[in-house]
């Protein structure tokens, strides 16, 4: 009997451990190289795009394709941005695809969600950092996420799925870290990372919850130096004791579907 109550235990053991493993390693169960893809884009107007990730998503039956509206200049970028209304006529040609095999992509078709994306007032300009298109080609080899719009709280944990510049896949651990009026933050999504995420591809990349659905898109990372005693401080000061916090900003898929999206 004792010997049958230390094999059910050792048993039990395994698959409580596979069952964690599974639940809280977001990996486990995708293939991220095939989720992740990069951007290749040309205009007529505007410098050739090629850099940035993107994702797919499954959306009311349908699949389309989201990114980071950083990528083609927002209301606070340095520089030219193209607007909403004259995205389509201005993009020649928009695909994302597989950075590990570029022969599997999927093509851009048109910009939707236009008036979530920007919205103007007299001369008055709102906007909101992320591009979500239809497929004109979609590749059943790609895989898309769900979409998860509740509401993300302080100190939830999620993760960051992108690539460093050398193309090697990244995922990151984060923890929400909402901050008003703190330099830098803005009022959408804010996560602290242990790394400097800074590079280009992470841009337009997915945040995760652990099950893997998307909760986010990411828009830029930064750095903030502080003294010992937290308080922000310029990065070229010296100081005792200073040191840096690193954190990342993404817009909610919140904000982007709306709070009843997937709501019968």
């Amino acid at each position: 009997m004792k010997h049958f109550i230390l094999v059910f235990l050792f048993l039990f053991g395994i698959i409580k451990n596979q069952m964690a493993q599974d639940i809280t390693d977001p990996i486990s169960h995708i293939q991220w190289k095939k989720v992740v893809l990069n951007n290749y884009a040309t205009f007529k107007n505007f410098n050739d795009l090629s850099w940035g990730s993107g994702f797919l998503l499954n959306y009311n039956n349908d699949v389309i394709a989201c990114t980071a509206r950083d990528l083609t200049g927002t209301i606070y970028s340095h520089g030219d941005r193209i607007m909403v209304n004259d995205f389509d006529e201005e993009l020649n040609y928009w695909k994302m695809y597989v950075p590990d095999d570029p022969t599997q992509y999927v093509i851009m078709d048109t910009l939707i969600m236009k008036k979530r994306i920007e919205k103007s007032f007299l001369i008055f300009s709102y906007s909101v950092p992320f591009l979500a298109f239809s497929i004109k080609k979609l590749n059943n080899n790609i895989i898309p996420l769900e979409a998860d719009v509740s509401r993300i709280k302080n100190n939830d944990t999620l993760f960051l799925v992108g690539y460093d510049d050398d193309h090697n896949l990244k995922i990151v651990e984060s923890i929400v870290e909402t901050a008003l009026n703190e330099k830098y933050a803005e009022p959408d999504m804010r996560v602290k990372t242990n790394e400097f995420l800074y590079y280009s591809n992470f841009i337009g990349s997915p945040i995760v919850k652990r099950d893997g659905s998307v909760v986010g898109i990411v828009n830029r990372a930064y750095r903030l130096k502080k003294n010992k005693r937290g308080k922000i401080i310029n990065e070229d000061k010296v100081s005792e004791g200073s040191y840096y916090e690193y954190f990342v900003n993404g817009t909610e898929m919140r904000l982007i579907l709306g709070k009843d999206y997937g709501k019968k």
